[in-house]
């Protein structure tokens, strides 16, 4: 059962655990959105974040169309204050943390900074069972915290990544819907976790989302702040990367704000934005290629050269900032990437450390109790 007594505390320990990271995260977002309002001090983008957090929590939506917001309000409170106290936050950092990039997303035409990359791939079967890869792609940091277990429940994986929409649509629904927790909590497999995302639409996003269940099923979601497309694997084997849509209405919405993007800021045809865009498009070209040819022979080792893959001719999926064309500005890094035995429940990781990058740099395996491993 769901209270803000479990809320809180879940979220004060979880803060604590991880102090360091939720900090570094909270001032991540907190530079981020600085950085896209020049001119404007820190105390009053402080002040807007604080005032849209709350301007959020009051904006509770029907009911009856979405029923499982019921005292919802309550509960997120909960959890931010346990962040709050759990991390030790100060004002400014609790305000960026709660935001999420909201005020971003909501207020602000993005484009003048290059956005996380990030990739998932899944194989339901190989020499060691199902496994999932993750690769975490930013700007370097100076922490790098160990990767969890990646299912969200019992049931399902859910793995997001950034979806790179520029001069977006504005979603009317402001509610910060836990849309994540609402899923592990109430699905039990992709069906009615796709059924879910879909019609909390408006609550969540943008990004690029995998979902997989235990019979292998996957769907490969790309997302805007209103629009959803919705892919689905043929055979269980299935990727997402960042950056990029494929759904044939998505792709058409992607390109048309990109398009867009570039007259309203007056670009050249020719600049580091498209190069940066075509860039991305063939990186998923990529993994497709890369994904073809490990269904023939889905080993560990084969999901670990593609997840760190690294080509001069074909391009990169792991990357450690190369620019997309000569003389251009540095782009990101691949600060961790994971590889999850889920019939084991043991992991492979890799970190950026320094200058030292994360494929030349493995950590020590991770074994996780207690959780219901898959198979």
């Amino acid at each position: 059962m769901w209270t803000i007594e479990h809320w809180y505390r879940e979220s004060k320990e979880f803060a604590a655990r991880n102090a360091a990271m939720v900090r570094q995260g909270a001032e991540l977002i907190l530079q981020a959105t600085m950085d896209h309002l020049p001119g404007v001090s820190r105390d009053e983008v402080v002040r807007r974040l604080h005032n849209l957090n709350r301007q959020r929590l009051a904006a509770v939506p029907s009911l009856t169309q979405y029923p499982e917001l019921r005292g919802m309000g309550e509960l997120v409170q909960a959890d931010w204050r346990g962040v709050r106290d759990g991390a030790g936050l100060d004002d400014a950092l609790w305000a960026a943390h709660c935001d999420q990039h909201y005020y971003s997303h909501r207020y602000i035409s993005t484009g003048q900074a290059v956005p996380p990359g990030c990739s998932y791939v899944y194989f339901p079967t190989s020499d060691r069972g199902p496994m999932l890869a993750h690769n975490i792609d930013c700007g370097p940091i100076d922490f790098v915290p160990e990767p969890g277990w990646p299912a969200i429940s019992e049931h399902l994986i859910l793995g997001g990544v950034s979806s790179g929409v520029f001069l977006d649509e504005q979603s009317p629904e402001m509610f910060p819907a836990p849309v994540y927790k609402l899923v592990g909590r109430y699905c039990r497999n992709t069906d009615e976790a796709v059924e879910m995302l879909t019609r909390y639409n408006y609550f969540w996003g943008p990004g690029n989302v995998i979902v997989i269940d235990r019979n292998h099923d996957v769907a490969m979601i790309e997302k805007s702040a209103c629009r959803i497309g919705v892919r689905r694997s043929p055979d269980g084997f299935g990727f997402i990367t960042a950056m990029t849509a494929q759904e044939p209405s998505m792709k058409a919405f992607l390109q048309g704000r990109r398009t867009a993007s570039i007259l309203a800021r007056k670009l050249p045809k020719e600049n580091a934005d498209a190069a940066y865009w075509k860039a991305q498009d063939r990186r998923h070209e990529l993994m497709s290629e890369l994904l073809d040819e490990a269904r023939k022979n889905p080993t560990a080792e084969c999901l670990r050269r593609f997840i760190q893959f690294r080509s001069p001719e074909r391009g990169n999926v792991c990357a450690n900032g190369e620019p997309v064309f000569p003389g251009g500005p540095p782009t990101e890094h691949t600060v961790r990437t994971d590889l999850w035995f889920l019939r084991e429940g043991r992991a492979q990781w890799w970190a950026m450390e320094g200058k030292k990058p994360s494929f030349e740099n493995r950590k020590p395996d991770m074994t996780f109790k207690d959780m219901w491993l898959w198979d």
